[in-house]
């Protein structure tokens, strides 16, 4: 998939949760770098007021990779329904790939798909 594909398929995406109604602001900011890297930054402020939060590092040079990600969802209040992240932790937690819950444990998943992370936030309105 070319860094174009990817783009218009993440827009596309992101773009799903207004096609359904439910974004009262979307706000996408794409920054590509030197040597095909990109930084995506996304604020999505619900209807009902909760937010999702979308970083993604992107190396494209040879292939799509995501260097580093966050998908965070949290209330109107701040409290976190969930985050997908591949950030290190001390102590470490033996894995990378991992899902923060709003119970305050951290399991370990695969990178998740945007696409996923849209539905999933459907589906918690």
């Amino acid at each position: 998939m070319s860094l174009h594909d990817y783009l218009a398929f993440f827009h596309s995406a992101v773009g799903k949760i207004d096609d359904y109604g439910f974004a009262d602001t979307i706000d996408i900011n794409v920054e590509i770098r030197a040597s095909k890297q990109v930084a995506i930054k996304v604020i999505i402020i619900l209807v009902d007021q909760s937010i999702l939060q979308i970083k993604e590092y992107i190396d494209a040079k040879y292939k799509i990779e995501k260097i580093g990600y966050a998908y965070q969802y949290q209330d109107e209040k701040g409290q976190l329904i969930f985050r997908y992240d591949n950030a290190r932790h001390k102590p470490d937690l033996g894995f990378m790939e991992h899902k923060h819950q709003n119970d305050g444990s951290i399991i370990q998943c695969d990178v998740p798909n945007i696409t996923d992370v849209v539905d999933e936030v459907i589906e918690n309105l």
